[in-house]
C-alpha cells in the first residue's frame, strides 16, 4: 500500500509540475507576442490608474496620449528597424518618451507625477543589455 501511495504522490507531483509548466509557457507566449498599440495603451493606462490613482477622466486622456505615442513609436521603430539603425532607434525612442512624458505631466496631478517619476526610476530598463554600464 505504501508503494501505491508513493506512486500516486509521484504522479500527482508530475501532473502538478506539468500544469505549472504549461501555464508558464502559455503566459510566456502571450508576453512574447507584440501587442497592438491599442493593447499597449490599455495595459499602460490600467497600470497607471492602479499605481497612481488616476480618475476615469485622467485614464481616458492618458489612454489617448499613450495610444497616439504607441502608434507613432511602432511606425518609427519599424522604419528604423528596416534600416538597421540601432542608434537611431535608441535616440528616437528617448525623444518620443520625453514627448509622451511631457503630455502625461499635463494630465497627472503633482503627487501622481512625483509617483510616476519614482516608479520609472525604480523600473528595470528594458532592452538595456548591461554592457558594463551597470544601469538599473
Amino acid at each position: 500500500m505504501t508503494i501505491m501511495r508513493k506512486a500516486f504522490m509521484i504522479i500527482g507531483c508530475l501532473l502538478f509540475v506539468g500544469l505549472l509548466t504549461a501555464e508558464a509557457q502559455r503566459g510566456q507566449g502571450q508576453r512574447g507576442q507584440r501587442l497592438s498599440p491599442e493593447e499597449q495603451a490599455k495595459r499602460q493606462s490600467e497600470t497607471f490608474q492602479e499605481e497612481f490613482g488616476l480618475s476615469d477622466e485622467q485614464y481616458k486622456k492618458t489612454y489617448d496620449v499613450l495610444l497616439a505615442a504607441n502608434k507613432d513609436r511602432s511606425e518609427k521603430m519599424q522604419e528604423l528597424r528596416a534600416n538597421r539603425d540601432i542608434e537611431g532607434m535608441r535616440t528616437a525612442f528617448e525623444e518620443m518618451q520625453k514627448e509622451t512624458d511631457k503630455k502625461l505631466k499635463e494630465i497627472f496631478t503633482e503627487a501622481q507625477w512625483t509617483a510616476y517619476e519614482k516608479w520609472k526610476a525604480n523600473r528595470p530598463q528594458r532592452g538595456r543589455r548591461g554592457g558594463g554600464r551597470g544601469g538599473n
